[in-house]
């Protein structure tokens, strides 16, 4: 009895039974908040103006360093709250980078090449100077003018003037650059001015012209420090990918100039016209993305039905899962029945089908708002800026259309004269080594009336001239010199001069009365 007490108390404990170990519970993550820090605006001001950084090989080894303005520092101190604004605004330079992938939009790209191509679409008229209208030219001045003409077609002056817009308006900055043949293209040549006359070019030396990307451009050196000077934020040389050039081999366009303490920062360029449209055509990209995923969502279908018997459980007693897989795959089959010619089936006791739609009024007119606003800016008429008419806008009119055309004429004068001037001097150089004083030049307006409307205006204006003579107020012989005289007559050109040889006379009809003469009618039917 004791020995088997003593084997009872001396056993070893039986192994207890594996169980899992109860896994901890995850710990939701507490949810950090981190101050963001305001942006150094001091900063932010001073990259605003500080000089543009070209791409490397641009500069040549020896080129001066473009340091800031001097004081430019506490200036920016003083005003870091207002640039803060500017660049807030995109106002900054954005960068040929930028500005060039910008350009691979048709939204950017049309209004830039609708100015281009409209402001070298009737291009000029060389004419004399001394010619007066309704007159032919001189036998000797015509053949000057046919050699222009032929010279200024090979060296393709209209190809690269319009380039050189293309280029002004993308990139607020366009060059043309002169090559003259037998000079080398190094910096010790290129850096040399380029003089526009007899004594500076000589005949047939001019080889070609060429459009220099503002990418490959830099300025050298330029006066920032007596604003009196002629010099004063006008860059004298320029570096060409490595080659110093001297500003005169540069036919220079700047359409829309920034402030003189910004010149640096944009390259010695201006505002680009693509800058400037880059929030209204953001805006437009928005409204359309917006307008077009509303009309491929405007129709939701609803299904109506009873969704507690599928969160119940088994037993009835309490709420489950809700049966996702039987949901979805009802769902599936009714989006792969929708058709014309689909049937759905539902439970008419516990169950509704509908479609909830959203009205798709005023769409057209928001989104032919945002074509309006981007128009707007270049001040292009829609039927040009975007070839057809949007709906909700009334028709580009007539007016609209001739403004449009004088903006061209405007741009014309104030941005494409100034580098035409010297190309239409250099061509004369090189085929007669001079430049004919005799001969110049202007821009052919793009407003043109039609053969219908010139034909009216003609009637209307051989109708004052009858009433002017019966009146007594001017001879036949003087409005025959008017209508000879008059580049718009359809007789101009035509010596009109000597006496008119009046209404051929038929001997059925007296022009000075307003009946038939009974005599001549008598010896007719004789």
């Amino acid at each position: 009895m004791i020995n088997r007490l003593k084997s009872y108390l001396m056993r070893k404990p039986l192994p207890l039974p594996l169980v899992d170990a109860p896994k901890p519970t995850p710990k939701r993550p507490k949810l950090r908040f981190r101050q963001i820090a305001e942006p150094n605006l001091f900063e932010r001001a001073e990259a605003t103006f500080k000089p543009y950084s070209p791409p490397p090989g641009v500069r040549g080894e020896n080129a001066l360093a473009m340091d800031s303005l001097p004081g430019l520092q506490s200036w920016i101190g003083q005003n870091c709250s207002v640039m803060g604004a500017f660049v807030e605004d995109g106002l900054n330079f954005k960068g040929y980078g930028a500005l060039g992938a910008m350009m691979l939009r048709a939204e950017f790209r049309k209004p830039v090449e609708t100015i281009a191509k409209e402001a070298t679409r009737e291009w000029i008229k060389i004419k004399s100077k001394t010619l007066k209208p309704g007159e032919n030219e001189p036998e000797e001045i015509a053949a000057l003018i046919d050699e222009l003409e032929t010279e200024m077609e090979r060296l393709r002056v209209r190809s690269v003037v319009r380039r050189q817009i293309t280029h002004g308006l993308a990139f607020g900055l366009g060059h043309i650059w002169v090559h003259v043949n037998n000079e080398a293209l190094d910096t010790e040549t290129q850096s040399m001015p380029l003089t526009i006359g007899p004594n500076g070019v000589r005949k047939g030396t001019v080889d070609r012209l060429v459009n220099i990307d503002p990418i490959w451009t830099n300025p050298n050196s330029y006066n920032a420090d007596n604003p009196l000077k002629l010099d004063y934020f006008k860059p004298t040389t320029w570096w060409v990918q490595g080659v110093e050039v001297h500003a005169s081999r540069l036919f220079t366009t700047v359409p829309f100039e920034v402030p003189d303490i910004l010149k640096p920062a944009f390259n010695f360029g201006g505002l680009s016209l693509t800058q400037m449209l880059q929030a209204y055509v953001h805006n437009l990209l928005r409204t359309r993305q917006s307008v077009s995923g509303l009309v491929s969502n405007f129709g939701t279908r609803v299904l109506a039905r009873n969704m507690a018997g599928n969160m119940q459980t088994e037993a009835g007693l309490d709420y489950g899962d809700i049966d996702a897989d039987g949901v979805t795959g009802r769902l599936q089959a009714m989006t792969a029945w929708q058709s014309n010619n689909g049937t759905f089936v539902i439970d008419k006791e516990s169950e509704e089908y509908q479609v909830a739609q959203v009205s798709l009024s005023g769409l057209s007119e928001l989104q032919a708002q945002s074509l309006e606003f981007q128009a707007s800016i270049p001040g292009i008429p829609f039927v040009k800026a975007f070839g057809n008419q949007p709906t909700g806008l009334g028709a580009s009119s007539e007016g609209e259309i001739r403004v449009f055309y004088d903006e061209i004429s405007a741009y014309q004068e104030a941005h494409v004269k100034p580098s035409l001037d010297p190309i239409f001097q250099l061509a004369q150089l090189n085929l007669w080594g001079r430049i004919d004083d005799r001969l110049t030049y202007e821009f052919v307006p793009l407003w043109q009336l039609s053969e219908k409307e010139a034909a009216e205006v003609e009637k209307i204006k051989a109708d004052i001239d009858a009433l002017n003579v019966q009146e007594g107020k001017i001879t036949p012989d003087e409005a025959r010199e008017r209508e000879a005289s008059d580049p718009h007559s359809f007789y101009a050109g035509i010596n009109l001069s000597g006496e008119a040889p009046g209404l051929p006379d038929t001997g059925e009809f007296d022009p000075s009365q307003s009946q038939p003469n009974p005599k001549s009618l008598m010896e007719g039917e004789e």
